[in-house]
This record gives C-alpha cells, structure tokens and sequence, in this order.
C-alpha cells in the first residue's frame, strides 16, 4: 500500500505540535517546518481541524495547536481520516455498474484485503506518543532543515 503525501504532511505536523505543545503554530510555519507546499498544509490542517485532531484559535495570540494528548492519538485512526482510498487495486471498488469478471472466483483480492488489514493492524497498535519519543531529535532536525533553507536563499 502506498499512503498518500496527505498522510505524511498529517503525521509531520502532528509530530511537529506534539514535540512543540507550547507553540502556536501557522499554516506559512509549518509549510516550512515540513518541507511542503503551503497549499497541501492548507489542506491537510482543514482536515486535521475538521477532524478534531488540532484546533485554531484567531486573534494575535492565536494558532494552531495539538487538540488531544499525543497518547490518545492512533496513527491507524489518523491514517484512516486523511486517507479517501484504500482501494489496492481497481477491483477492490468494482461495482455493478464497473464488476470485475473475476468476481466471486478471484483469490487474490482476498489476500490483498488480508494484507492490508494486517497493515493497517500494525498502525491501529501506535500512538502518537510512540512516534515521538525522540523529540529532542525532532526538534533539532527541524531546525536544522530551517537553517539550510536560509542559508541556501542568502
């Protein structure tokens, strides 16, 4: 299975406000902090907002933050809201109007499905706590990341 750069913008940013709880973050902070394009953070922080996972506040001392406790955010669950498809191959959305000519004699669709429960399994088994255990090292990558990008643009 393949996610998509939603996911991984997702999990970056949440990563990024879980090892940094106090700060306030922007969407033009964290388009540079992730190394993405501020119209994909746009979009993936409406979603993370919708979705309960961060909230904003306006105002001079508002920002984005973290809406939960790192623990009680499950990467599986996470994954499953960014995601719209998880669909491995085209016959995993077939449907009367589009049926597979295989349909109830194919073996492989189910093995695929196995796989990707037995995937999306392992995620469901991680919280975001888990993921950040190194967050000094999180924290000193980024900035790092923020220094070469000035001085790559002097």
């Amino acid at each position: 299975m393949k996610l998509t750069g939603m996911t991984d913008v997702a999990v970056r940013i949440l990563m990024l406000m879980a090892v940094n709880r106090n700060d306030k973050w922007t969407i033009d902070r964290l388009s540079e902090a992730t190394n993405s394009g501020r119209p994909q953070v746009a979009k993936v922080v409406q979603i993370l907002n919708r979705k309960g996972y961060i909230k904003s506040r306006r105002g001079r001392l508002g920002g984005l933050m973290l809406a939960h406790a790192p623990a009680s955010i499950n990467i599986g669950k996470l994954i499953r809201n960014v995601e719209d498809n998880f669909a491995l191959v085209e016959c995993f959305a077939c449907s009367p109007s589009k049926p597979c000519p295989l349909e109830g004699v194919c073996r492989f669709r189910g093995k695929l499905k196995h796989a990707l429960d037995s995937f999306m399994e392992e995620l469901d088994a991680i919280n975001l706590t888990q993921i950040i255990e190194n967050a000094d090292e999180i924290r000193t990558s980024v900035e790092s990341n923020i220094e070469r990008k000035v001085e790559f643009s002097a």
